[in-house]
């Protein structure tokens, strides 16, 4: 079969989100993504101007992958939902995961919980099902909950990735993603109450 002379960019950034896919970020090269598509180098230089817009591409496409896994309805539960597909996402896709956050990942700000929450609404929407299950609860137990779930929900994902954790299955996270979130959301509306009962004193 003859290849095609001429790659479009959506065919570039596709072959090497599968380098990713397949054997991690350090597999991308000009050369491997030529490979790859069985042509030479020249198509990719002529359409990606540098690594680092080549990557900036690729974690917008895993991100949206990422998002897929997320917004999947494992459970009638929004919030768990969420958690559940990231936990998900970093076992069936490991070196995804590990590009997103082993390699350079994007700093957040640990003191400053508003960060996080911001992001989660302009991922998802304050109109989505997941943002108006959030919405629900007061501001700070808002904070609480987005920072603290995030937090153990990815500590969770990362034992899940490199194999330290025993058990894989669907049912182990969940048992452990909803005994977690059941705290953390009781912690969440106690800190609604406290917060209440000051501004009536």
């Amino acid at each position: 079969m003859i290849q095609p002379s001429v790659y479009s960019y959506a065919q570039i950034i596709e072959a090497a989100f599968e380098l990713i896919r397949e054997q991690g970020w350090s597999a991308v090269s000009t050369r491997a993504i030529a490979k790859k598509l069985g042509s030479s180098t020249m198509p990719i230089y002529s359409h990606v101007r540098s690594v680092d817009e080549l990557e900036k591409e690729l974690r917008i496409k895993t991100r949206g992958l990422l998002k897929e896994f997320q917004q999947r309805q494992y459970t009638e539960h929004t919030l768990l939902n969420l958690a559940f597909g990231y936990v998900v996402f970093a076992r069936d896709e490991k070196n995804l995961f590990r590009f997103l956050y082993l390699q350079n990942p994007e700093k957040i700000d640990s003191e400053d919980t508003s960060v996080i929450k911001e992001s989660f609404f302009l991922e998802f929407g304050e109109d989505s099902a997941a943002g108006k299950a959030l919405l629900e609860m007061q501001e700070s137990g808002q904070d609480a909950l987005v920072q603290y779930t995030w937090i153990f929900t990815h500590g969770l994902a990362m034992l899940v990735n490199s194999g330290a954790f025993d058990s894989s299955s669907d049912q182990a996270i969940l048992r452990f993603l909803m005994d977690a979130g059941e705290a953390f959301y009781m912690w969440g509306i106690n800190q609604d109450k406290g917060n209440t009962e000051k501004n009536d004193e």
